[in-house]
Formats: structure tokens, C-alpha cells, sequence
């Protein structure tokens, strides 16, 4: 099959050319065009002895835009040539007659283009002759593999082995997430804003990020025509303060704030990506937020905030994040991987750093940074991995000792990586509170959410992955997500936003949701009633007003302002008995507490009165036998937990003896 399909490919295709190489000084061009959306959707198992999941299944990533305006972008940066743009044009139509590949809707995206193993086959023969006759670049034809759900063009028996490139993972579980709410959980909704509606493909929502000033909190909303700021302190009656129009870049913006010690004020960054919107040079732009008004109402479109063009970088930004006085531009899918910026200097001049680029970091999908210890740690979501050279994972940079007075260029050191995973998308991750678990975000549908223990950074650990309580019945993708306290927040594109206790990160529970896809009106009647594999929805949250309230970015529904409460309390009540057994180990048994996600055993060998160590902890099963100190006397305490707190047992020593007489509690 695959080499009949090559051959009637040659004959097709190598037919008398008036192309030329693609010519073009850099990959920049190269990625504009392609955004983010140049996405591995190739799905092999996810442990090798599973077996593989076909790309062959997968529809395509063109978000957006037509085959045909996807591809005349290539041709416009000089990527490929109109020759070489036609030839896929003709086998778009020749294996579907019915595909029109001026038509592709953004809410409707069709899924017939390329989309058997035939026709898969033969374009991927194309772009093999392509390369290897020089005739085209290898990051054009993985772009273009990327974007309709090719696979990975490289290493070339990959696309059929579904091997790791490193050593296999060892799942925990993998599955959905468990749940037993109604309705939508401990979620409320309390307000929505649409300003600009549902229209052409310009206009879609995406970023999202809070600022809280006094007794006001305003949401900071990004659309394709540039920035919304809103004031969401009575979320009931949201109104927007300020728009920001914004030239450059593409549809997708995204914004994040920085606070600035010595000047005492914050200020928002945004950046863009793409070149679906006014012009094709991806502009940075930098705004002072400190005439936002912190006591009355603050009036429309008076004393506003203070904006500054940085002008075009180097790259696009898919995403952009600030920490620690520095700004890191995240450039998914290109040479210069993370662009890294001093904002510590002038916070409206941000000076350049470092670049991730190059063998070490080719791709940066996403970033966090977080303090583990005594390093400030950079963790990189790099998308579909490094060209030849490895697979996707989420790679940790040791940033400590960056700061202002870094020499430009000088690059710090990967000092750890997560396991490497053919056929997923490193989207994006977050870090739980305690610093000790890593939540990684795959947008190609393979495995949705990873945890990883990086207690130790350099050695992180899998636990398992995990999907929204729904996806056996209704499959969906995971863009972004955060943790506030003990839950994890994500935009779960058609899925909405879900929120998961991930205070057992072994067995993360989903709590509650609101369907911003689906429901967008709040009256129960689902006006989108499928929920599908595609990236349309809920695009991004923020859990971090000073009120509790939680904003969610939909591309096309706008913006939602809902309230979590408690979905249960503190874990309840229980009891703990323990004995010997004939090796002399300590058995602990106890009775299940009601709302528990798991438990932790901690020991002191001295007294009861005296500091106890953790010697298990994430237990689901309400037993534990210690066998680390026979025949000796020890005293334990059991801890419940979940999202909303510990309950701690009364403490028993090994014998059987019941030293304390009343559970005690702890709020978290």
C-alpha cells in the first residue's frame, strides 16, 4: 500500500518544475506563518507495549484558516514555492473530490483533508522527495506534516514504531479523572462579558490575566484586535475601562503582568503570534497599569493606562510569562525557542538576555518558573522536541543566578528533563504550591495531563496521566491550566473550564466545571451540544483575584467570571488501630474518612510528643504495614486529606495503644 502510493505520487508530482528552494534567511518567517499550530499529532501508545494510536485518525490543525491561505503564507515568507503549494492543493481534491480547501470554517473544521492512510502516505512521500531533492527545507515539510496531522516526519521509522526514543514510561493509571458532582459541582457562575460577539476569524478571545488594585479587580483579555481591559469587581455588571487596539501579530495574543518593586507599579506585557491579523510583524507591547483606579469605578476611556509599541521581535509569542524581574517570550516552534528579558533596568525597555535556541532548546511551546529549594527553576514546554534529536518533555533550566547583570547570550543549564513521549504536544505546565509536583498540559489529544514529582529537579518522576471526569464520552483537548491552593484550574477547550483536587496528585478528582463552549448563556440548554477533539472553547483561566474569583478566556464565547466554593469539607473522622505481626512489622488499619483523596503515615520514634517523619503518604487503601524498624515501639499518626484541608488521627504506638483521645484538624 505505502509504496504503490509512492509511486503513483512520482507520477503525479514530478512533473516538469518551475519551483525554486525556499530561500529565506532564518525559520522565522517559516513559523509566523504557522503559529502554533504546528502541532505532532501522530498518536503512538503511550507505553511502548501498547500498541499504537494512528495519526491516521486524527483531523487537522489548521485552527483557523483555509489549506489554501495556510499554505500561500508559506509561499509568501519564501517557505515554499506556488509550484510546490498547488501540488498539495491537487492532492487535497484528488483523494476527497468533495474537500474545498477555500472553505474551512473556524468552528467547523473539516477533518476529510488528508485524513486516510492513502493520502496521509502519499503527502508525506512528497515532502520526503521534497527534502531529499532539496527543493524544500525539513522544518517547511514538518510544518506542513505538523499542521495536517501527518506525524512526525523524523526519525522516519518512527511514524509506525510507536517506540519511545528513551526509555517507556511506567503509568500509575491512565483514564479519566473520577468525580461525583451534579450539575456543575462547587462551580457558579457570576458574570460574562462578549464585547466584540461571535464574527470573522479575526475575532477570537484568548489570553487571559488578572490585576486586583484597591478595592478593584480588572481583567485583562486579549482578542485579535489587540487588549480589553475590564472591570470585573461586580462581576455581575462587568464593563470594559480600556481597548487597546494592537497592529502585528496574528489572532492569538497573550498577556501576562509584572509588578516592579523600585517603581512600585505593575505593568502588563502582551505579545502576539501569527500573521492572521493587521500585518505580519509579531509587536510587543508593554502597559502601565498604575492609572487603573483602585477605589471608585474607574471611567471609560479616561486618564488611561499608558501604552508602549516595543515594536516587532525577533520571534512571534505564543505565550509570554514574567518572574523573578524578567520576562520570558515563548516562541513555539522556532529556532529561537525562549527569548529572555531583563525588566528590572527599564520595565518599558526590557533588555534582551538569552535565547533558548539552537541544538540545546529548539522549541518553547510554554513556560513556568518556580523556586524548588534554593533554585529558581525555568521549566520549558517544548511542543514536539528538538529536531532529530529527541522527542517532546518538559525541559528544566536553572535560572538562580540570571538576573540583570547577565551576559547577553550566555546560556544557563539544563539541569533536568522529563520523561520523553512520542505523539503528545509539551503544550504548557504548572507547579502545585508545595513546589514538589509538576502538571504538564498535552494539546494533541495523546494523554491530556501529566504529573511528574520534581522534589528532585534533576531526576523528575512520572506519576501518571489524567482527562476531564467526561472524556470516555465526550473526547476532549486541554489547553492551559494553573493551580491555586489545592486545585488545578483548565481551560479544557469544548470541555470548558474544569477544576480538579489534586491534593493526592495520584488520583486528581474533578470537583466542578462551567461550560463556556456548550452553555455559553448560563440557562442549561447547550447551544454547541458535541464536545470533540478540536481546540475551539475555553482557551485560558486565572484563579488568582484577590476575591476567589475565577476568569475564563473563551475564543469565542468571551470572557466568564465564576466562583468556586467548597465542594465537600475537611476529610472526616476516622479511626486507626494497629499490631505486630509475626515479623514483628507494625500493621496500621483504619476506617475510611468520608471526602478523603488519600493518606499520609507519619512516624516518630521516641514519643508521641516528639517531631513525626512521613514515612508513605498518598495512600488510597486504609492500611500500611512498616517494616522499617521491627519489634521496636514507634508512634504514628494517620493524615486524610483533600482539597480542603487534613484531618490528622488520633496517634497509636505500635503496639496498639491509643495515646490520643481526639482528632485534630487543619485547615490548608
Amino acid at each position: 500500500m505505502v509504496c504503490i502510493a509512492r509511486e503513483e505520487h512520482m507520477q503525479l508530482y514530478t512533473s516538469p518544475r518551475f519551483r525554486t528552494k525556499a530561500m529565506f534567511p532564518s525559520l522565522r518567517h517559516l513559523w509566523l506563518a504557522t503559529v502554533a499550530m504546528t502541532m505532532l499529532t501522530f498518536l503512538p501508545a503511550f507505553l511502548s507495549f501498547i500498541p499504537i494510536a494512528s495519526a491516521m485518525n486524527m483531523s487537522n490543525m489548521l485552527m483557523g484558516q483555509t489549506l489554501e491561505s495556510f499554505l500561500s503564507d508559506l509561499v509568501s515568507f519564501g517557505a515554499m514555492s506556488v509550484t510546490q503549494k498547488d501540488d498539495i492543493l491537487r492532492m487535497s481534491t484528488q483523494f476527497d473530490p468533495q474537500y474545498n480547501p477555500n472553505l474551512e470554517e473556524l468552528r467547523e473544521v473539516q477533518n476529510d483533508v488528508f485524513s486516510s492512510e492513502e493520502s496521509k502516505q502519499a503527502l508525506r512521500s512528497y515532502l520526503y522527495d521534497e527534502i531529499d531533492t532539496d527543493f524544500m527545507e525539513y522544518e517547511t515539510a514538518e510544518a506542513i506534516a505538523s499542521v495536517l496531522s501527518l506525524g512526525a516526519l523524523y526519525p522516519r521509522d518512527s511514524f509506525h514504531s510507536g517506540i519511545f526514543i528513551d526509555s517507556p514510561l511506567t503509568a500509575v493509571s491512565d483514564g479519566p479523572a473520577g468525580s461525583s458532582y451534579t450539575g456543575n459541582g462547587n462551580v457558579e457562575r457570576l458574570g460574562r462579558s462578549n464585547v466584540f460577539g461571535v464574527g470573522t476569524n479575526k475575532e477570537i478571545y484568548n489570553g487571559i490575566w488578572g490585576y486586583s488594585v484597591g478595592s478593584r479587580e480588572y481583567a485583562l483579555q486579549c482578542h485579535g484586535y489587540g487588549l480589553n481591559i475590564l472591570d470585573v469587581t461586580d462581576p455581575s455588571s462587568i464593563f470594559r475601562v480600556q481597548f487597546v487596539p494592537m497592529t502585528g501579530g496574528g489572532i492569538w495574543r497573550d498577556v501576562v503582568t509584572n509588578y516592579d518593586s523600585i517603581r512600585g507599579k505593575t505593568y502588563a506585557y502582551v505579545g502576539a503570534q501569527g500573521n492572521q491579523g493587521d500585518g505580519k510583524d509579531p509587536n510587543l507591547f508593554v502597559i502601565d497599569l498604575s492609572n487603573l483606579s483602585g477605589n471608585e469605578p474607574h471611567a471609560v476611556d479616561e486618564n488611561p493606562a499608558v501604552v508602549q509599541n516595543l515594536g516587532k521581535t525577533p520571534e512571534f509569542t505564543h505565550t509570554i510569562n514574567a518572574a523573578r524581574g524578567l520576562l520570558f517570550l515563548n516562541t513555539a516552534n522556532s529556532k529561537e525557542g525562549c527569548r529572555v528579558y531583563d525588566l528590572v533596568a527599564d520595565p518599558m525597555n526590557p533588555r534582551f538576555l538569552f535565547k533558548t535556541g539552537g541544538s540545546v532548546g529548539r522549541d518553547c511551546h510554554d513556560s513556568s518558573v518556580v523556586t524548588v529549594g534554593s533554585r529558581d527553576l525555568f521549566i520549558v514546554s517544548d511542543g514536539t522536541g528538538r529536531y532529530g534529536i529527541d522527542e517532546p518533555c518538559q525541559r528544566i533550566w536553572d535560572i538562580t543566578d540570571v538576573d540583570q547583570d547577565w551576559n547577553t547570550g550566555d546560556l544557563p543549564v539544563i539541569i533536568g528533563q522529563t520523561q520523553q513521549v512520542s505523539g503528545i504536544y509539551a503544550h504548557s505546565n504548572w507547579v502545585s504550591e508545595d513546589k514538589r509536583y509538576l502538571f504538564s498540559f498535552d494539546e494533541n489529544n495523546a494523554v491530556d495531563i501529566t504529573v511528574h514529582d520534581i522534589s528532585d529537579p534533576t531526576q523528575p518522576t512520572f506519576i501518571k496521566t489524567f482527562q476531564y471526569s467526561g472524556n470516555a464520552e465526550h473526547d476532549a483537548i486541554p489547553h492551559n491550566g494553573e493551580i491555586r491552593g489545592r486545585y488545578l484550574y483548565v481551560a479544557y477547550y469544548m470541555a470548558g473550564l474544569r477544576i480538579f483536587d489534586v491534593s493526592n496528585p495520584y488520583q486528581p478528582y474533578e470537583v466542578g466545571k462551567d461550560e463556556t463552549f456548550r452553555d455559553p448563556n448560563g440557562d442549561g440548554v447547550f447551544e454547541n451540544p458535541d464536545i470533540t477533539a478540536k481546540w475551539n472553547g475555553a482557551w485560558n483561566t486565572y484563579p488568582y483575584l484577590s476575591s476567589g474569583n475565577v476568569l475564563v478566556s473563551d475564543e469565542l464565547h468571551g470572557l466568564f467570571v465564576v466562583k468556586q466554593t467548597p465542594p465537600y469539607g475537611i476529610p472526616g473522622r476516622f479511626f486507626v488501630t494497629s499490631q505486630l505481626d509475626g515479623s514483628g512489622y507494625t500493621v496500621l488499619s483504619w476506617t475510611a474518612a468520608t471526602n478523603a483523596r488519600g493518606y499520609s503515615v507519619l512516624r516518630s520514634n521516641s514519643s508521641s510528643t516528639a517531631p513525626f517523619t512521613p514515612i508513605a503518604e498518598h495512600l488510597l487503601e486504609m492500611s500500611y504495614i512498616d517494616q522499617s524498624a521491627p519489634s521496636e515501639i514507634g508512634f504514628y499518626r494517620i493524615v486524610a486529606i483533600n482539597g480542603e484541608g487534613n484531618r490528622a488521627s488520633r496517634i497509636v504506638s505500635s503496639n496498639g495503644t491509643v495515646v490520643g483521645s481526639k482528632a485534630s484538624k487543619r485547615r490548608q
